[in-house]
């Protein structure tokens, strides 16, 4: 693969206004590129996922046109996207201890999995400015999927933890492989340079987070217009995955818009989106249930099995 310079994959994260979730005051030298906002479902209502998926986004059409939002319908809203979705890392998930999340995305069409798996390497926190200078470069050799590593925040609203929103911190970088010749730590570090620097045995193997891959359904059904060009794209999905020898469905609303390294949404765009979100846990209640990001159950369920044992 063509060798791509260190320096080109890296974005400058410095002398930019820095956003945190829809508010547009200048905070420190950090510029957030991206920001997510999520409320996960219950579970009982995707006893039927497909219906789960009309269902939910009737609702969410017509929370907009009670906020006056319009919507940007897609010419196939309920196309589902199958794909399966595959943490790694050591049995005492030292990434995870370090910040990092390994993962791996494997697509699906009609039932067949595609060739080749899309790798990437998360950094995250709740610190924006610890977030902003992780490394997570990719090493020489290998060509990253996108130019720019960027700042992204995920905002997770009735939160398990406290009930109102979390926000977290991260980036990314990502990689198109076919799959690795092994899973052992010094040839994942190949591609991932920072996974060498934790002192860990080169020849020891990753496993599975939680011993198991989440089979992932999704739709994106459309896009919301705030305003002022700031335009939302949404993902409704649901990831299915046994844990501890009982089939779990984790699913969630998502929607997502950058900030344009040019120009600032105007406070009205941003109160609106963050309105929207509000309005849409109050008007089914029954749909929402408290939250946390789909990849801590994973992990969550790692921990606990080392507990056990």
């Amino acid at each position: 693969m063509k060798t791509v310079s260190k320096i080109m994959q890296i974005t400058i994260l410095s002398m930019f206004v820095f956003v945190i979730g829809c508010s547009s005051s200048a905070q420190n030298e950090f510029k957030l590129n991206s920001s997510e906002y999520k409320l996960l479902l219950a579970p009982t209502k995707f006893a039927d996922i497909d219906q789960g998926f009309r269902d939910y986004w009737s609702i969410v059409k017509t929370v907009a046109e009670e906020q006056g939002i319009p919507i940007i319908e897609s010419e196939h809203p309920n196309k589902i996207k199958h794909k399966e979705i595959s943490f790694f890392d050591t049995q005492n998930l030292d990434f995870k201890k370090n910040g990092y999340m390994l993962r791996r995305k494997n697509k699906y069409n009609n039932g067949r999995r595609i060739p080749g798996s899309e790798f990437s390497l998360k950094f995250r926190s709740n610190r924006p400015e610890v977030a902003a200078t992780a490394d997570v470069v990719i090493g020489e050799g290998y060509t990253p999927k996108d130019e720019k590593i960027e700042l992204e925040s995920d905002i997770v609203y009735f939160t398990k933890a406290n009930g109102g929103k979390e926000i977290t911190y991260s980036v990314q970088n990502l990689v198109e492989l076919d799959e690795p010749l092994s899973y052992k730590i010094g040839e994942i570090a190949k591609v991932y340079p920072v996974l060498s620097s934790f002192d860990l045995p080169e020849d020891d193997e990753l496993g599975l987070v939680a011993g198991v891959s989440a089979e992932e359904r999704m739709i994106r059904p459309g896009k919301l217009e705030f305003g002022d060009g700031l335009k939302g794209r949404i993902d409704i999905t649901v990831w299915i995955v046994e844990l501890d020898g009982e089939q779990v469905k984790i699913p969630e609303f998502s929607f997502d818009h950058p900030f344009p390294e040019d120009r600032e949404y105007s406070e009205e765009a941003l109160k609106k989106c963050t309105t929207f979100i509000e309005k849409l846990q109050e008007k089914a209640p029954d749909w929402v249930v408290p939250g946390k990001l789909k990849a801590a159950y994973l992990f969550e369920s790692a921990m606990q099995n080392r507990v056990e044992k």
